[in-house]
């Protein structure tokens, strides 16, 4: 881990890391003797299920042995006379009699047909030996018997005896096992399970022991339960993790009442102050930590200097916003004074076209005085102008200016609600006061349409002004439509945005950006 990394970790991580590598080698020598005590335990005990394993494997050599001899005797006696399957039978039962444990006997020719055969013998033909003692041992998997085979060069028989499952569990049973035990008897890929071993508690394992059968031919495999992990096996294995669990313990419990506790404590008094509500108030520590009293005071003072400086704050932005209130107050007063003047001139103006041009600078200076007391009245809640209430004023004050043959020209609104910057505002009123004055000019009988809808953009919304009117070939021709062209393309250039007129039916539409998203009615 780099030393970036590990500075990042929390304190009581840290601690915990520290402790667990000074600890370590501790803990490595005490896994180490845990192992090699309990290797040792293993191999006692793979050594004690060999000598078993081999014990009863000799107990099933000398079974076969036995069992070969009496069949030796057998057919010596078969050969002392002729004889009949009634007489061979006769002489296999005595045989078979006279074995400690069950066994069965049959005769064969070297053909492998059964001449005779004592009750309970396996189907499986027998065949020569081909092994240098004679004696041909094998595991029937499908009977699940031993079989072993001898043949006699003299009458040219072979004679076969086996070992049923039951027997073989008799043999090689072993005598000094206590508990469970398992024996497996093995030839190449048959083999015959006798008994199956299982743990005698959680604590034991199993271990396996081999012993070769019948000179090799057959295998015997042992599995007994090893001696069961001591208590003091258990507590050197778990030791190191008891030493990390109490090393790790020690770390917690000091860092938790020396430094994470006081920090929480100091946290939540500094997280819960409020600026303006009083000094800060840290809880009282009960660590000999002089440090933390020491950033504990050093947060105190901060938050009281924090005080003074927001203090010092508010009294400077009371008297900004009496500024500018007083600001606003002066260039609504000359607004109006403007308005004045101009409407002072237009009652002395000799000509139509004087008054009509006095009219259209009245109705621009409206335009900015409109927009100007709309910010003023937002400027609390600093949420910009209010599209509605400007689109709204500037209706009525257009209407209310209208020459006497404009007077009744109906204006139509489906404005949703917005906010939009000053600098957005004005080109707007600007832009909605020269296309209905346009239409007062040449289409005084028409109505205009203004609307202002959501788009997919969240700030942006669509402005459409529709006049009919303004379609009209009158209206194209007016004289002032060409300065009317040049000032609505100006307008759209400070709006940063297309002017899309359609000549045909009068319409204008442009997007625009607010401050706010629009809200639904």
């Amino acid at each position: 881990m780099s030393a970036v990394g590990f500075a990042r970790l929390s304190t009581g991580i840290k601690m915990l890391l520290i402790l667990s590598v000074a600890l370590l080698p501790l803990g490595l020598i005490a896994t180490l003797a845990s192992l090699q005590s309990a290797r040792s335990n293993r191999q006692d005990r793979e050594n004690e299920a060999g000598l078993i394993a081999a014990a009863s494997a000799r107990e099933l050599t000398s079974a076969i042995g036995r069992g070969t001899g009496a069949l030796r005797g057998a057919l010596d006696t078969l050969n002392a006379a002729p004889f009949d399957a009634a007489t061979c039978r006769r002489v296999f039962n005595v045989a078979a009699r006279a074995q400690r444990w069950e066994t069965h006997f049959a005769l064969f020719d070297m053909e492998g047909r059964r001449i005779c055969a004592t009750s309970g013998f396996s189907q499986p033909p027998a065949t020569a030996p081909t092994s240098e003692s004679g004696v041909d041992a094998r595991v029937i998997e499908s009977a699940r018997t031993i079989r072993f085979d001898i043949a006699d060069e003299k009458s040219g028989f072979v004679g076969a005896g086996e070992f049923p499952e039951a027997s073989i569990a008799e043999i090689v049973r072993p005598p000094v096992t206590a508990g469970s035990y398992g024996v497996v008897i093995r030839q190449g890929d048959a083999d015959i399970a006798i008994a199956k071993a299982k743990r005698a508690s959680r604590l034991t394992e199993l271990v396996t022991g081999y012993g070769p059968v019948a000179n090799g031919q057959l295998s015997l495999e042992l599995t007994i339960n090893a001696t069961p992990i001591r208590a003091i096996e258990v507590l050197m294995v778990l030791l190191p993790i008891l030493m990390w669990i109490f090393a790790a313990g020690i770390g917690w419990f000091v860092v938790d009442r020396l430094l994470v506790r006081p920090l929480t404590a100091m946290q939540k008094a500094i997280s819960g102050f409020r600026v303006g509500e009083g000094q800060l108030a840290i809880p009282p520590m009960l660590t000999p930590s002089q440090e933390l009293r020491g950033l504990g005071d050093a947060f105190t003072t901060v938050t009281k200097r924090l005080a003074e400086h927001d203090a010092e704050l508010e009294q400077a932005l009371a008297r900004q916003t009496l500024l500018t209130r007083e600001v606003h107050h002066r260039v609504k007063n000359n607004l109006q004074v403007v308005a004045s003047l101009i409407n002072l001139h237009a009652r002395g103006a000799v000509s139509e076209d004087a008054s009509a041009a006095y009219a259209a600078i009245q109705r621009r200076v409206d335009a900015l005085s409109v927009v100007h007391r709309n910010h003023f009245a937002e400027l609390e809640e600093n949420r910009g102008v209010g599209l509605r209430a400007l689109i709204g004023e500037l209706a009525g004050n257009l209407r209310a200016t209208a020459s006497p043959s404009a007077a009744n020209l109906p204006i139509l609104l489906d404005i949703a609600p917005a906010f939009a910057s000053q600098d957005v505002a004005i080109p707007i009123a600007f832009l909605v006061t020269e296309i209905v004055e346009m239409a007062m000019l040449c289409a005084p009988a028409s109505a205009v349409t203004i609307r202002l809808h959501r788009t997919d953009q969240p700030l942006r919304a669509t402005l459409t002004i529709l006049a009919p009117g303004l379609a009209n070939d009158a209206c194209q021709a007016h004289a002032a439509a060409g300065r009317f062209n040049r000032v609505t393309e100006g307008l759209s250039r400070q709006l940063r945005a297309k002017l899309v007129r359609e000549d045909a039916s009068g319409s204008f539409e442009i997007e625009v950006s607010i401050a706010a998203p629009l809200k639904d009615d």
